[in-house]
């Protein structure tokens, strides 16, 4: 059963230092979903899920909001299960009640309010990334947010899950963090990337002066002509190292937009210089995507028929960063059978979906490798 999901971005509540730690709030939190083809396992799989998000929603004081839809096979987006895997422990199900074609679920859980380096570690994901860009028009910053919407489309549309930073920034010391990583402070990019579960954080800004002003004369009468120049610069930095892996910068000259009106000159100038400067930070990060990719192993025990490895080998072959066909190691009835693939994302993704599987248990999960158990649906 596919879903159509989102991608997802949480306002984390901040801290003074990203050395300090918050304890956990137990909370209790109610979730939905609809019941598709007589799928109870997975409408409970769905609303487990939703009322996961809702308790994150409680403790953290935010809205989770959505942002880009996708297709996928699981229950829930990316984003969602690796906030969910990194925030929310001890679940408990209170109860669960169903009506018609709809099932609601209640639980309690405890909700971090931030987390340590061990604790983001598993769930930081590759190829999530925080946006921190600003625009500045004759020397003043505005919050024209067209060329970081632009970029983030770009970014999305590449594979890349985007937490825009936009909305963080009214919150007490975010911007500092975001100014300090720019700088490649080390503890400054994981700060960002633990409370994110991002590994990548782009900073940077576009500059826009105008550079020509005048009328001329037309059979129509008197027309404006204005012009105006646009400087970019941004820099990738990976959070789990602080180290550079992608940067661009405007040519002296800058790019040009020109329009009848101010507004339109400054339209067609931020156009023009995102288009330059995502073309060419996305051919880095393509790279970078490169140097993630590994082939991996998912070991499973006690499959108990082909048409069940069958289904395994489907979701398998649906999941977002595979690089690869999946590669069928051998089915071996009620024994362990084994696939494998090219992959350059968290392997905690792949052990969160299998796990969401109302046949599976992940048993032990390396960087390499997720060894589950088939047992009878839950």
């Amino acid at each position: 059963m596919k879903l159509t999901l989102t991608i997802l971005f949480i306002l984390i509540s901040i801290a003074p230092s990203w050395a300090q730690t918050f304890p956990a709030g137990t909370v209790t939190a109610r979730g939905e979903a609809t019941i598709y083809g007589g799928d109870i396992a997975a409408a409970r799989e769905e609303a487990l899920v939703d009322a996961q998000r809702n308790a994150l929603e409680q403790v953290l004081g935010v809205k989770i909001r959505s942002e880009t839809a996708v297709q996928d096979f699981a229950l829930a987006d990316d984003a969602i299960l690796s906030m969910v895997a990194g925030f929310v422990s001890n679940v408990k199900i209170l109860s669960e009640k169903q009506e018609g074609e709809n099932l609601s679920i209640e639980i309690q859980c405890d909700v971090a309010r931030e987390l340590s380096d061990e604790e983001a570690a598993p769930q930081v994901r590759n190829f999530a990334c925080v946006l921190g860009l600003t625009v500045e028009i004759d020397g003043q910053k505005t919050d024209d947010d067209r060329f970081v919407n632009k970029l983030s489309a770009d970014l999305v549309k590449a594979g890349f899950d985007v937490r825009d930073a936009s909305q963080l920034r009214a919150l007490k010391g975010f911007d500092e963090h975001l100014a300090t990583a720019g700088k490649q402070d080390v503890e400054a990019a994981r700060w960002i990337g633990r409370q994110m579960l991002a590994n990548v954080v782009i900073v940077g800004k576009a500059s826009l002066k105008q550079t020509e002003k005048k009328e001329v004369t037309s059979y129509t009468g008197a027309v404006g002509v204005y012009a105006y120049d646009a400087w970019t610069e941004a820099r990738a930095i990976e959070t789990t190292t602080g180290q550079i892996i992608a940067q661009s910068a405007s040519q002296v000259a800058g790019v040009r937009g020109v329009g009848d009106t101010p507004q339109k000159a400054v339209t067609e100038a931020l156009a023009n210089a995102e288009r330059q400067l995502s073309a060419d930070l996305l051919n880095q990060l393509a790279a970078y995507r490169g140097r993630k990719l590994r082939p991996i192993t998912v070991e499973i025990s006690g499959i108990p028929s082909y048409e069940k490895f069958q289904i395994i080998k489907g979701m398998l072959n649906s999941i977002r960063f595979r690089e690869s066909e999946v590669s069928d190691l051998g089915f071996q009835e009620g024994k362990t059978s084994s696939f494998q693939f090219d992959y350059s994302e968290n392997i905690n993704l792949i052990a969160s979906k299998l796990e969401r599987l109302p046949y599976l248990s992940v048993v032990e999960k390396t960087a390499g490798k997720v060894i589950c158990r088939y047992a009878a649906e839950r």
